[in-house]
């Protein structure tokens, strides 16, 4: 639901601070969130030594994140249409705070770890939605493309202090101290969303009371959800963002840091500092591909150039015995910029579905991407460590290669089905031209 954009304007020039506040708030706990998402990539060995346990069942445990976080996005946009970004956000964001205390709780097995990482992946559900949500709620629809790639962006940094400053972190002061500073990190990202982001403003209260008017909140939620997942070109762009952000599921966030450290005999903090390539890559390429699809008005040709640059990039990064860290660097800069085209797919669901079932459509493309992420998480696990021992220093470098291969791979079958995405169009033609086909 829109309000007219001069109505818009106004609210914005009596409260334009405020609005940047309340979206600078949500996107600090969306920087926050992914941190905690991406920690366990440099603790995965210190949990699978504490407890004994093999990759792929660490791949399981710490891919339960993704398991928990997948299916709520579904539910995460309603929450937000009923009571606002304010009453949503903050006990979200002490969710993740408390997710990461309860990691260190003494035990012999990884029921806790399990338990903090179900947590995290509650309370981080409503991160990026919410930003959007703010976004859509606090300024005009002509900023809206530019806060989302600046909230990317933001999202990307979270990614680079999960990697190579936590790593010094957790060999100076131990992955459990580590995990409690994250939870006091968490605490204050908690202060400065309860203080700055306001209650909902009264023209979106106005908005909600009309649609109430119209049918309930649920029938309009199921109504659009129902729309978004009947539209074959929802499950095959969330198909292509899914295959393009594997690798910073599978490689970034989690097996990356131990491949490196096999592959080229480096120190973990060094290790982190080259797998970090990938997200400053992405970090570069989000902003830059979204600005370039805007101007060109095309979606489909920057997705199969993504795809396939990504599938030439990391084969060559597993596949050729390169040793040094600065050219496999390179690589991975050179493939988070491939992979960055992802960020389109959110604004192709919002053109191939029906301009009335928005939010459906961004939860329904995040909710796939998540999902293959949690499950592609602990068959790589499985793939890899099969034959290990609890010590995952005992995994050779080749089965990490052979298990991380997946990555090319599903790279190459994103391009199959980009090209299966409807002809290049933009955003007011597709609704001029297509929206009887939805």
């Amino acid at each position: 639901m829109q309000i007219d954009g001069r109505d818009i304007m106004k609210h914005e020039k009596k409260s334009g601070r405020v609005a940047w506040f309340a979206w600078i708030a949500a996107s600090i706990f969306y920087l926050y969130e992914y941190a905690v998402r991406i920690a366990p990539s440099v603790m995965e060995h210190e949990l699978a030594v504490e407890f004994c346990a093999s990759a792929a069942t660490m791949g399981a445990v710490l891919g339960a994140y993704y398991l928990v976080y997948a299916p709520l996005q579904l539910f995460a946009g309603l929450l937000f249409d009923r009571f606002g970004g304010k009453k949503v956000l903050f006990p979200a964001s002490i969710l993740v705070s408390i997710g990461c205390l309860c990691m260190i709780i003494p035990s012999g097995s990884l029921i806790y770890v399990t338990a903090g990482r179900i947590l995290a992946g509650v309370g981080s559900s409503c991160a990026f939605i919410g930003v959007m949500y703010l976004a859509a709620v606090w300024f005009h629809e002509n900023k809206l493309a530019f806060l989302s790639g600046l909230a990317t962006s933001l999202g990307i940094c979270g990614a680079l202090l999960g990697q190579a400053p936590l790593s010094v972190l957790i060999d100076k002061s131990g992955w459990r101290m580590s995990l409690v500073l994250l939870a006091i990190v968490g605490l204050v990202t908690f202060i400065i969303v309860y203080l700055f982001i306001p209650q909902t403003p009264y023209w979106e209260r106005e908005k909600q009371q009309i649609a109430k008017s119209d049918r309930s909140p649920l029938a309009h939620f199921v109504a659009g959800l129902i729309s978004v997942c009947r539209n074959k070109q929802t499950w095959i762009v969330g198909l292509v963002a899914s295959c393009l952000y594997m690798p910073t599921v599978v490689f970034g966030d989690l097996w990356g840091v131990q491949y490196i450290q096999s592959a080229l005999g480096l120190h973990k903090a060094e290790a982190a500092k080259v797998v970090s390539m990938l997200y400053i890559g992405w970090l570069v390429g989000g902003p830059l591909v979204g600005l370039l699809s805007d101007l060109i008005g095309r979606r489909r040709k920057l997705l199969v150039l993504g795809c396939f640059l990504s599938t030439i990039f990391f084969s060559v990064v597993l596949i050729c015995p390169i040793q040094s860290p600065f050219i496999v660097g390179l690589l991975l800069f050179s493939a988070g910029i491939s992979s960055s085209p992802q960020v389109i797919c959110f604004v192709a669901s919002l053109e191939a579905n029906l301009p009335s079932a928005k939010g459906s459509a961004i939860a329904v493309i995040n909710m796939i991407v998540m999902l293959v992420g949690g499950i592609f998480q602990p068959i790589v696990g499985w793939l890899m460590g099969k034959n290990s021992t609890c010590d995952t220093e005992v995994i050779s470098h080749v089965a990490f290669r052979n298990a991380l291969l997946t990555m090319p791979i599903l790279a190459f079958v994103g391009l199959l089905l980009s090209l299966f995405i409807k002809k290049e169009i933009d955003g007011r033609a597709f609704h001029d031209t297509e929206k009887s086909e939805i």
